[in-house]
């Protein structure tokens, strides 16, 4: 699977998730491996971590969509 691929899945499921996602949760949604994901969001500007949840052993991002205005300068 292409990362470009992989990004449209990760945008709709996203996009259905308002409260956002680990990568670990994606990857499960997603059937893929948590590597890939975080190597997808590396790379997506439209996303963001909101916040941190501690997990078992160390803490994880969760992640959101940005909406980003077609006329948004670039930081």
């Amino acid at each position: 699977m292409t990362i470009t691929v992989l990004s449209k899945r990760i945008r709709d499921t996203l996009a259905l998730a308002p409260d956002g996602m680990t990568a670990r949760e994606l990857a499960f949604a997603l059937n893929a491996e948590p590597s890939a994901i975080s190597r997808s969001l590396a790379l997506m500007p439209d996303t963001y971590i909101d916040r941190w949840t501690r997990t078992a052993t160390k803490y994880a991002g969760v992640h959101c969509l940005a909406f980003v205005p077609d006329d948004c300068p670039h930081p």
